[in-house]
């Protein structure tokens, strides 16, 4: 067979492999890249080794790829981010990004970054103490070539953001330390840290500089330290609180003495209920087909206890009946209230990109039941943030690869649907591209020094 998704994603590997200053492993990441992909479930660097066929090897110089060699974890994802951006239209075109932190589980109490966190997916009213590991992502998301077809999320950062623990003999000065060093390590902190290495990058882009960057995110960043913290020429559309206290916007010319804001504004809950204000449609695809979705705008609000004095606006959705069968009760889910600091790009945009964030969602799930990011058995603090976000850069690659070559579409190239799948998939899943690379790839080990070009140098 002809290989396609091989050779594109030795090349995709061959330019991250860059961030390394030293050339000698740059060859080992290529390596490890395809067969952490390829290998058998968990994927650890042994499993990565097994389908090498290097068992019988020294496999030392693998795992010294992420406790001792030289290079920047946020660097090796510069390339993946160039390329979604070039592919989303280029830097002339507003760039979206998305944004959220997912929780990988571990077993070991004394692997670095490991600590004892709620569970999110626990029952309702009981909190459920698991140990696991906290990640930050940012993936850019890129609109679908078609109205009917679902968009893209591209990780193009993917940062460890442990929590440190205070040990029970500290002293005063010692609290204090680690109390400084946990506020660095927010949530909220790691994000912007993403979001101002995103926009560093897309300055250094053609007319990258006058692009707007768009960061949607959740409502655990809806706070003042994310509103209040975004770099230069770069917006923001959050899930917002319904019962949000607000202010009207008062330009600076009327503004005298002490007085920042206009009078207060009623709730999001209340501004929705409000029958005066006319309702807007928009149909957009989500969920598989076409649909029409009813929301309000509110121009020029103030958030004081999070945005302070910028003006905002306020987007208000309103919730969608669905039915659970032909026939059946109408039913309801709850409205969604936004918030951006973005006033210029049409309401129906936002909320397209908003819903595009789910995608994000999608990432996490791939990554941690496919690929199985976070079991890798490494315990070198170094090795313990890089061996996830090696194995996630390499699930950006495949999804560029993706998008590049089937325009994210599933067609001959792919095995045949099994029999009981009556529908045929908008796009093709994880799955499918990984068992298209195990196929071309099944010749690699034997033949590594004539298909990676870094092992001719």
């Amino acid at each position: 067979m002809n290989a396609i998704l091989l050779p594109a994603l030795i090349e995709e590997l061959s330019l991250a492999s860059l961030c390394l200053p030293d050339p000698r492993p740059r060859a080992k990441f290529v390596d490890l890249g395809l067969a952490m992909l390829c290998g058998q479930k968990p994927k650890t660097i042994t499993s990565g080794l097994d389908w090498l066929d290097q068992t019988q090897e020294d496999w030392s110089g693998d795992y010294r790829l992420f406790s001792q060699a030289h290079w920047q974890t946020p660097a090796s994802f510069v390339p993946v981010f160039r390329k979604a951006v070039q592919i989303h239209g280029g830097a002339e075109k507003r760039v979206y990004v998305g944004q959220d932190d997912t929780l990988a589980r571990k077993r070991g109490r004394k692997i670095p970054g490991v600590s004892y966190m709620r569970d999110p997916l626990g029952p309702a009213f009981q909190v459920n103490l698991v140990l696991g590991q906290r990640f930050v992502q940012t993936s850019v998301l890129l609109e679908p070539s078609a109205q009917e077809h679902p968009w893209r999320a591209i990780p193009v950062q993917f940062t460890h953001a442990p929590t440190p623990k205070i040990p029970r003999t500290a002293s005063e000065e010692e609290v204090a330390a680690i109390k400084k060093i946990r506020k660095q390590r927010r949530l909220s902190v790691v994000a912007l840290n993403q979001l101002q290495f995103c926009r560093q990058q897309l300055d250094q882009m053609p007319q990258g500089s006058k692009t707007v960057l768009t960061s949607v995110v959740d409502g655990g960043y809806a706070n003042s330290t994310y509103f209040c913290g975004l770099p230069a020429n770069t917006e923001v559309l959050a899930r917002f609180r319904k019962d949000a206290k607000l202010r009207e916007y008062l330009p600076l010319e009327k503004r005298q003495g002490a007085r920042k804001y206009g009078p207060p504004l009623p709730t999001p809950l209340e501004t929705l209920q409000d029958p005066l204000m006319p309702w807007n449609e928009v149909p957009l695809f989500i969920a598989g087909q076409m649909r029409t979705l009813k929301y309000k705008e509110q121009l020029n609000v103030c958030w004081p206890r999070g945005a302070k004095t910028r003006p905002l606006r306020l987007i208000l959705i309103k919730a969608a009946g669905y039915r659970l069968f032909t026939g059946g009760k109408l039913l309801y889910r709850e409205p969604a209230f936004l918030i951006t600091t973005d006033l210029t790009t049409p309401a129906v945009d936002l909320i397209a990109a908003y819903l595009a964030r789910w995608e994000i969602e999608v990432n996490f799930r791939d990554e941690k039941t496919v690929l199985g990011v976070g079991q890798a058995q490494v315990r070198s603090p170094l090795s313990v943030e890089r061996a996830p976000a090696f194995l996630v850069l390499c699930y950006a690659m495949l999804l560029l690869c993706c998008l590049e070559l089937f325009d994210d579409r599933r067609g001959a190239a792919f095995d045949a649907l099994p029999a009981w799948r009556n529908k045929k998939p908008l796009r093709p899943s994880t799955l499918d591209l990984i068992h298209l690379l195990q196929k071309e790839a099944s010749v690699y080990p034997n033949q590594r020094h004539d298909l990676n070009p870094l092992c001719r140098n």
